[in-house]
């Protein structure tokens, strides 16, 4: 009887998402979670800004009016790179914008002047892109179309290489070269689709709340995930897993939610009372509620075919 008492409060304490966000590490995990997963559940840079690396550093101010969400990934981790791969070259940042008519994945390099290194810069951009595009065909649906384009950030007097980046426009993929010796303002950049004959104009923003799902998404993913009975039934432990899983830790610190996708369709499970009233601004609405309203706005329940449970 003991026995099974003290088991129960192990696997409770083993549930715990509060503990579990807790005593999250900084740190990848391949042998739980695939390439998107680990994007999302540990690159995500809720601040949207970055130090100064080769004289150049940037930053990006939400300037939504709460129309759009836009997320700040750190792709080369140093000793814990995202792309694992030493013989391919990485970029160092990615960020993803997505409002009710587009979702656009920008893909940041920061280099100094030299000639060579912009060059490896091209390609760096190029690895990244073609990565993520394999890897949302095979865990995401089908209706989800991503609109990919790069950015090469630099120190004024850096020698641009023009031929290969007209190369990729000729392709349809545009990298906008961006000169700049202070912290660049990159809202502007990567939230519309670029040209080349865009010039950088750097003035300030004022920053825009975020949405409700965007600091869910930023800020309260789990590194582990809560194996209980929706857990059993949907998720298949296998190598060549297709779709994502992951949980999230809602503000309240005791309900989460499970963000479930594949190729046919995502699944929103929300845990917990699904009428408690989480009160934002002006506005009480239930976690659902609010969940299901900026969805809505951002037109992703269409886009990404989802399903509430």
């Amino acid at each position: 009887m003991k026995q099974d008492k003290k088991k129960s409060v192990k696997v409770k304490q083993k549930n715990d998402p509060a503990k579990i966000l807790q005593a999250k590490k900084d740190k990848l995990d391949w042998q739980n979670f695939n390439f998107l997963e680990n994007l999302l559940v540990f690159c995500a840079i809720p601040e949207r800004s970055v130090p100064k690396e080769s004289g150049v550093h940037f930053r990006i101010t939400l300037d939504s009016q709460n129309q759009s969400l836009c997320i700040l990934f750190e792709i080369d981790r140093r000793d814990d790179p995202l792309i694992r791969n030493q013989d391919l070259k990485r970029p160092d940042y990615m960020s993803l914008y997505i409002d009710s008519n587009t979702c656009i994945c920008t893909i940041i390099e920061m280099k100094g002047t030299n000639h060579n290194s912009l060059d490896n810069g091209i390609e760096q951009i190029l690895t990244l892109k073609e990565i993520l595009k394999d890897e949302i065909d095979k865990h995401l649906p089908t209706k989800f179309k991503v609109k990919f384009q790069g950015i090469l950030l630099s120190p004024y007097n850096s020698q641009i290489p023009g031929e290969q980046i007209k190369k990729e426009a000729s392709k349809g993929f545009i990298i906008l070269s961006i000169l700049y010796n202070n912290k660049a303002e990159l809202y502007p950049y990567v939230s519309k689709s670029n040209k080349l004959t865009d010039k950088y104009d750097h003035h300030k923003i004022d920053e825009s709340t975020a949405l409700f799902i965007e600091e869910i998404l930023t800020t309260r993913a789990l590194p582990k995930r809560i194996q209980d009975g929706f857990y059993i039934s949907n998720f298949l432990k296998s190598n060549d897993r297709e779709g994502i899983y992951i949980d999230y830790l809602l503000p309240n610190d005791v309900d989460c939610i499970t963000l479930l996708s594949n190729k046919r369709l995502t699944q929103i499970h929300i845990r917990g009372d699904k009428k408690e009233i989480h009160i934002r601004g002006d506005k009480k609405e239930t976690y659902k509620e609010i969940i299901q309203r900026e969805l809505e706005l951002l037109n992703l329940i269409n886009r990404l075919v989802i399903k509430f449970s």
